[in-house]
């Protein structure tokens, strides 16, 4: 059985929930590999596996509260040229153990403790019963954190080291239904401030002084873009003159995203993705378009279908069907990685 949780209602933070209880062993693998396909491959215990995922989207963070049983996951070489990630993952372990391959740079993983894994590397990790929290991390934060994302692949944070980070990874798995989307910027600032004191600096002071200040700069103008998405006058020289950034910043900053027009189109595709998952909603095409500053209905669709690759209307049947709850949770995810990648 697995079952997508409540859209978001008003400004809740995004989150699905999957779970493997009441299927059959060979539905569970089925369910599970189709849900990590874009990502992983999914190898399942002899015995049979079991899985229950709750995932909630972060600003530029996304966190995984995991229960693993006879669970390996696995990214080749052949893999990592084909997904193109260049984000990170990293793991605490709550209950039971994580084991690494060779390729992951760890071996085994206890309660309390942490490992960085970068997604620009092969890893495999398998859980053979185990409680977890998992976070995909953009690039630009772990430098933000540490000065320099090179020689992390595979980093173990021990207890003593990564206490507080550890204890707020689990505040967050256990609050973040509840918390709302404005809150999105201090929890990622305060993950940032809490990995730099379970790693410390990995380069120079100015090195690291640097990256914090882009990442400060960055958060200044995502809050200016996503609390006016429904202005159709949000242009670059509003958000320069909100943010307080220079036009040249600006540029800079969201130059990996396609630049100020298609980062900003992407939060309102965003955003109408999320109101077409709200059950209680019942907006028609043409009302979304104008909402969220579209030139209209036909400017919406084409864009929402070359975003995520169905049209409008196919998305919210999508919704509406619960056969199709592992589908919606994988389209959910992956655009979600937009972010992060």
């Amino acid at each position: 059985m697995n079952l997508l949780s409540p859209a978001p209602r008003h400004t809740l933070i995004e989150s699905f929930s999957f779970s493997t209880e009441g299927a059959s062993p060979a539905r569970a693998l089925a369910d599970y590999r189709e849900l990590y396909s874009d990502g992983a491959d999914v190898v399942g215990a002899a015995s049979g596996l079991s899985a229950e995922v709750t995932a909630y989207r972060l600003d530029r963070l996304i966190l995984f509260a995991r229960r693993l049983k006879g669970v390996g996951h696995s990214r080749t070489a052949q893999r990592v040229a084909g997904t193109g990630f260049s984000h990170f993952t990293l793991h605490l372990v709550l209950d039971g153990a994580m084991t690494g391959s060779a390729a992951s740079g760890f071996g085994s993983l206890g309660p309390g403790e942490i490992v960085l894994q970068d997604l620009r590397h092969p890893t495999g990790t398998t859980v053979a019963d185990g409680r977890l929290v998992t976070v995909s991390v953009a690039r630009d934060l772990i430098e933000a954190a540490a000065g320099t994302s090179n020689g992390l692949h595979g980093a173990v944070i021990r207890p003593d080291k990564g206490a507080l980070l550890a204890d707020y990874l689990q505040s967050l798995a256990s609050h973040a239904g509840r918390l709302e989307h404005d809150s999105l910027p201090t929890l990622s600032r305060t993950f940032v401030e809490l990995l730099s004191v379970a790693i410390g600096p990995q380069a120079a002071g100015g090195a690291a002084a640097h990256r914090r200040e882009e990442f400060n700069r960055r958060e200044a103008v995502q809050r200016v873009i996503e609390r006016r998405l429904e202005d159709p006058s949000l242009n670059a020289a509003e958000i320069v003159g909100a943010s307080g950034v220079s036009r040249a910043t600006l540029y800079r900053l969201l130059q990996p995203h396609g630049g100020v027009d298609t980062f900003l189109t992407g939060r309102r595709l965003a955003a109408v993705r999320t109101t077409l998952e709200r059950p209680d909603d019942t907006s028609n095409f043409a009302s979304l378009a104008e909402r969220f500053a579209f030139r209209g209905e036909k400017d919406l669709a084409a864009a929402f279908r070359q975003r995520f690759g169905l049209s409008l209307s196919a998305y919210r049947r999508m919704v509406d069907d619960p056969g199709q709850a592992v589908a919606l949770m994988k389209r959910r995810w992956a655009s979600w990685m937009v972010e992060v990648r």
